[in-house]
């Protein structure tokens, strides 16, 4: 087994927090237990987040729309996007004249052990099922993607839903994953929103992150 040892000069190329931002920006409103959030996060208002690691360093900024929800043992990270201070498009995601290496609309859920990885973008009221992986993919919206499915650098349309154990790393394999709609995401982002301001009731005074 060959391995290498980087060197201090190597590891001076990648540039994981810039000093311009290095500490998420958290809405008062959003409601966040037991998890880890690193780097250039912004946490928008009501957005529930609980047991769960969010690692904007490598890849960065990850940007997490109102209402969302992100639920035990997901991880959010993302391919480095800064080398010698110079932006690596090809991690990046642009929305609306901003750059994310992750960017996740409204009113969302990323259902327990889902892993989403940048560059990557999930539009407004979609559904990511349990242990599914987003890789470097685009999710648009009100789109149901089925548990433990695989998703990789395509772009998944408007207001679909995709078999659970679905692969799909071509864009011209999405259409024989495509399955009629359940409206599941309405009910959990509902239920989420009540947990959440459950939880800033109880912890109001020991709240910490």
């Amino acid at each position: 087994m060959n391995t290498t040892i980087l060197s201090n000069e190597t590891l001076k190329d990648a540039i994981y927090l810039p000093e311009n931002k290095t500490e998420p920006t958290i809405h008062e409103t959003a409601a966040i237990r037991n998890s880890q959030i690193t780097g250039n996060a912004i946490i928008s208002e009501n957005v529930h987040i609980v047991n769960a690691a969010i690692r904007a360093d490598e890849g960065t900024p990850f940007f997490i729309g109102k209402g969302s929800n992100i639920q035990d043992f997901c991880v959010l990270h993302g391919y480095v996007v800064r080398k010698k201070d110079k932006e690596i498009d090809s991690n990046l995601i642009l929305v609306d004249s901003t750059h994310y290496s992750i960017y996740i609309g409204e009113h969302v859920t990323v259902a327990h052990g889902a892993l989403v990885h940048g560059p990557a973008f999930i539009g407004d009221n979609t559904f990511i099922g349990f242990k599914s992986t987003i890789d470097a993919a685009i999710i648009g919206k009100n789109v149901e993607i089925g548990a433990h499915s695989y998703i990789k650098r395509v772009s998944i349309p408007d207001n679909v839903a995709i078999l659970p154990n679905a692969v799909i790393t071509k864009e011209e394999d999405i259409e024989k994953y495509i399955v009629d709609t359940t409206g599941i995401n309405t009910t959990i982002v509902n239920v989420n929103l009540e947990m959440a301001e459950a939880y800033k009731l109880k912890y109001r005074k020991s709240y910490k992150i």
